[in-house]
């Protein structure tokens, strides 16, 4: 990792950091070897296993969980299976740690998962002390996922996530962090910015999609949202979770030249933050306002 401008991230990312070496040194005070993980040869032998979590979720208060090797662990897209092995870390920018299974619960014929683990990092960013849902289907295929809880970052931004759910509601608050002199050109590369935003999910059509509520267009200005937007020389992840309800309210087809200029900024937003099924909807509108 590049060496840190701001005084002020250095600090954070080090909080973090020692958050997490603390938590992980009092694993096992007696001994260095890594906890003995349970494995299972069938989803339902795992998923029944499980404590069953009741309504509503208090994210901050769950089962303390048990450890599990990732046979039935999914994240990002990707098989973590191949960064569940402490013991090389060769060619790895990233080691899967301390992977527990917290508990399950259902919603029709869905059956959820939560997770939660850390990631050792060798200097791409960090992955910290996060709490993690996968989505079955009730055969037990793998559908989607959603981060819950803990802190995801790099040099230019850190994301905290803070989330409850509430039947068939899954509330996200995400605060963040940036470091302006990684994102734009400024004077003072000490300067940094803080934003939050509260994003709430359904899932619908096997994938985690934000709720839908009336929009009511009187109160959106297009032009005004570009000009916040250029003000700030970026867009934070307040812009980019209400872009669709700009989208919804003005078409593109007859606000063209207004949505090139704001999709400049959102093509180079920190947006990952956004669900697996909404990142996919971001990312093919700002591709269609590009290419036109």
């Amino acid at each position: 990792m590049k060496k840190l401008k701001s005084t002020h991230l250095l600090i954070t990312v080090l909080t973090y950091f020692l958050s997490a070496n603390l938590a992980l040194a009092n694993l096992d005070t007696n001994s260095t070897n890594p906890p003995k993980r349970e494995h299972f040869d069938t989803f339902n032998s795992f998923y029944q296993s499980l404590p069953l979590l009741s309504m509503p979720i208090d994210i901050k208060n769950m089962p303390s969980g048990k450890y599990i090797d990732s046979q039935f662990f999914n994240f990002d897209g990707d098989d973590y299976r191949y960064y569940d092995n402490p013991e090389d870390k060769t060619n790895r920018y990233f080691t899967l740690k301390d992977l527990k299974a917290i508990g399950r619960f259902e919603i029709d014929d869905i059956k959820f998962v939560v997770f939660h683990f850390n990631f050792d990092s060798e200097g791409e960013g960090f992955v910290d002390d996060i709490s993690l849902i996968n989505a079955f289907d009730k055969n037990g295929q793998y559908l989607d996922e959603l981060i819950l809880s803990g802190t995801t970052g790099h040099e230019d931004h850190i994301f905290s996530y803070f989330a409850s759910i509430d039947q068939a509601l899954f509330h996200v608050q995400l605060d963040a962090h940036y470091e302006l002199g990684y994102i734009r050109e400024v004077k003072d590369d000490n300067y940094h910015y803080t934003k939050s935003t509260n994003l709430t999910y359904q899932f619908h059509d096997k994938q985690f999609w934000l709720q839908e509520n009336p929009i009511n267009c009187q109160t959106k200005n297009l032009k005004n949202y570009l000009n916040k937007i250029e003000q700030q020389q970026f867009a934070d992840i307040a812009d980019v979770a209400i872009f669709n309800d700009y989208i919804n309210c003005f078409p593109v087809s007859e606000n063209l030249i207004t949505y090139k200029k704001i999709a400049q900024y959102l093509q180079q937003s920190h947006n990952h933050f956004l669900s697996n099924a909404e990142f996919k909807k971001f990312k093919e509108r700002i591709k269609i306002i590009t290419e036109d």
